[in-house]
């Protein structure tokens, strides 16, 4: 397994590996826009170059750094890949000096509380407004 950080990728294969797990974007455009948003990203790539892990950051810059979209290709979840791709994240996270923030899934909860995170963290905690 592969994983790098702002590593070459192109929106055709990203949308291939978000049809994996239904997410698939039409037109695929609109993940050129996004990627070009984005402050960096993690690939996963397996033995042959095929990408199954990704994801994306957007950040000020500054301080905040949103983690968005942590996909796995179905056929590699449950085998350590999102875990490497959220361990090299975390470090280029603190290398930078940046404080992830996540939106997700309460079944997914625990997964991400294996890296620290949490509802409530220094005192902080999430507000949002979903519609």
């Amino acid at each position: 397994m592969k994983i790098e950080r702002n590593a070459d990728i192109n929106t055709t294969e990203l949308n291939g590996l978000l049809q994996t797990i239904g997410w698939a974007i039409n037109p695929v455009e609109k993940l050129d826009k996004t990627l070009a948003l984005s402050w960096g990203w993690i690939t996963a790539r397996s033995e042959d170059g095929k990408l199954v892990g990704f994801v994306q950051v957007l950040s000020d810059g500054i301080k905040h750094a949103y983690i968005l979209r942590l996909l796995v290709h179905k056929d590699y979840q449950r085998q350590g890949v999102g875990t490497k791709i959220m361990e090299e994240l975390l470090e280029f996270l603190k290398e930078s000096k940046l404080n992830p923030i996540l939106i997700t899934k309460t079944r997914e909860e625990a997964f991400y509380n294996k890296f620290s995170l949490s509802r409530e963290n220094n005192g902080f905690i999430s507000l949002f407004k979903w519609e």
